[in-house]
């Protein structure tokens, strides 16, 4: 293995049921996809060989994070060199040259503080196309309540590590999407309690 390449363990425990979904989630005619907190790049590399046809466009919050995402990268010719990418910038991409046709966030809102989540959607707002849509994959509550046991527990390691972090209630995470004009249209449950949430414009 290419030395610059790092490996998840939650890599190979869900991208066969991610990618799956994704065949359903994609909006048809798909272009462009961008993916926050891209992390060691597994994923984004697995989906460009799986969708040839899109270009991939990876980015993270962690400058040390961007080698192997290329480095991952690095035999598949739809993805775009990775970018350090803050959302709570509200500039971000700003220079971009495309709109993008999806936006891809994969566990990340648990392990970041709230402003994260709604900065998803004030970004998303400035460079996502009209019929886009936006996938964030993760442990959620419904309705206040926690799906299993694991999760409570989960939480309660989240919190000991940040008091910002925890796993987000859907219905939270949907009124920050409506604040910037996108509404929560499908839950895709998936395996260790987990769920893909996916948001397109009102």
């Amino acid at each position: 293995m290419n030395d610059k390449k790092r490996d998840a363990p939650s890599y190979h425990r869900n991208i066969e049921v991610i990618t799956n979904q994704l065949r359903i989630i994609l909006p048809k005619n798909t272009k462009y996809v961008l993916e926050i907190g891209s992390g060691t790049g597994q994923h984004v590399a697995h989906f460009a060989s799986e969708f040839p046809d899109i270009v991939f466009q990876p980015t993270d919050y962690k400058v040390e994070n961007l080698e192997s995402i290329d480095a991952w990268a690095a035999d598949q010719k739809n993805i775009l060199s990775a970018q350090r990418l803050d959302i709570t910038k509200t500039d971000w991409l700003a220079d971009s040259t495309r709109k993008f046709d999806a936006l891809l966030c994969f566990n990340v809102i648990h392990i970041t503080p709230w402003e994260v989540t709604k900065a998803i959607f004030i970004g998303a707002d400035k460079i996502m196309n009209k019929d886009c849509k936006i996938a964030i994959y993760g442990p959620f509550k419904i309705n206040g309540t926690q799906t299993s046991q694991s999760n409570e527990e989960f939480e309660k390691w989240l919190k000991g590590r940040d008091s910002a972090y925890g796993v987000r209630d859907i219905e939270d995470v949907n009124k920050a999407a409506q604040a910037y004009g996108f509404s929560h249209i499908e839950k895709h449950p998936m395996p260790a309690n987990n769920f893909i949430n996916v948001f397109a414009r009102t």
